[in-house]
């Protein structure tokens, strides 16, 4: 039986037409040069003719202060104004990211918070939608190659407090990436230990403090539905959102991860766990596929199978709960027209 056959059968009847989504989590490749972002945008244009996505929020990825390559919001303003109604743009991804992880917590002045604030002012400016991507805690992936190391900074950090002030005085969003330990662990052994420590500390109180820092702050958590740590489970998500309005959360699915974590069955069918924390929470998930285009086919680092899964979820949601996930929810939390 086809993916969407299978997912009517479990989930109710699947659409009767084809649900446009809004994908809020977008990247470009830049395969070491960034004049290569133009034709990766227009890769990304063709996907989403393809894909059903009718509009895409394209964001910097989280960088460290020691990339070699490092790029934000400034990258992608020239196709953003050429197709204002396919693209929108999120920044601080490769400058209020290093800013927050090479500045000691505990050793935060004013004059670090005046920089930092004028460079968020810069970013809103620019026309962007909000802030992000943000790193708290970032695994290193060997299979993203070389800028994408791991970072680390504490969410109760000084300048993500004052990110979620300036974001609450302004109304926008901020896009998290959080690979949570709840408690102190062994690194999994399904990540590399010669990229990562190999012993992750608990994280998670100081995430729920951020939360708490200030309510009026929409903090997109982003990611559910796979994590390499294996630690994001719909028990965890479904604790976290009840404690928490202000948490929002992004879907990327891939097909098979480990369950809990792992939304999507290797045959591409939502798990039940993961469709009822989306049915208790309908307005707090939007689609981030979190898609690297490159600019041309044999550059591609990210399958497209993750766009195909994600595909298959909206269209066997129930239609209302879909047209919340597909566009509604991304509609207001972005403020999109």
């Amino acid at each position: 039986m086809a993916v969407l056959g299978l997912l009517a059968v479990m989930h109710g009847p699947a659409q009767a037409e084809e649900v446009q989504f809004i994908d809020t989590h977008v990247h470009l490749e830049h395969l070491g040069s960034l004049s290569n972002f133009p034709a990766a945008a227009e890769t990304g244009l063709a996907d989403m003719a393809r894909k059903g996505i009718s509009f895409s929020i394209l964001m910097p990825p989280p960088q460290a202060p020691t990339n070699k390559l490092i790029y934000d919001f400034e990258a992608f303003l020239p196709f953003v104004k050429q197709h204002p109604g396919k693209f929108g743009l999120m920044g601080g991804g490769g400058s209020l990211n290093p800013m927050i992880q090479r500045t000691d917590a505990g050793r935060v002045d004013e004059n670090d918070k005046a920089r930092f604030r004028a460079k968020t002012e810069e970013i809103l400016s620019a026309g962007a939608l909000g802030f992000g991507e943000i790193a708290i805690v970032h695994f290193s992936l060997p299979q993203m190659g070389e800028h994408h190391p791991y970072e680390a900074a504490p969410a109760d950090h000084p300048l993500l407090f004052l990110l979620a002030d300036i974001a609450a005085e302004k109304g926008v969003p901020i896009d998290i990436h959080f690979d949570v330990s709840p408690e102190d662990r062994p690194l999994p052994d399904r990540l590399p230990a010669s990229r990562n420590p190999g012993t992750l500390k608990e994280n998670l109180s100081a995430f729920e403090r951020l939360l708490a820092h200030n309510r009026d702050a929409k903090i997109v958590w982003a990611h559910a539905g796979t994590d390499p740590g294996l630690m994001r489970t719909p028990a965890l998500c479904r604790r976290l959102l009840t404690a928490h309005p202000n948490l929002y959360m992004s879907l990327r699915t891939g097909r098979g991860q480990p369950a809990p974590s792992g939304a999507m069955t290797p045959g591409g069918m939502l798990k039940e766990p993961w469709l009822a924390l989306i049915r208790d929470f309908p307005d707090r998930f939007t689609i981030g596929s979190d898609q690297f285009y490159p600019p041309f086919a044999s550059g591609r680092r990210t399958p497209a199978e993750g766009l195909d899964t994600l595909r298959a979820l909206v269209d066997g949601l129930p239609p209302d709960l879909a047209r919340k996930v597909a566009y509604e929810n991304a509609r207001r939390i972005y403020k999109l027209p």
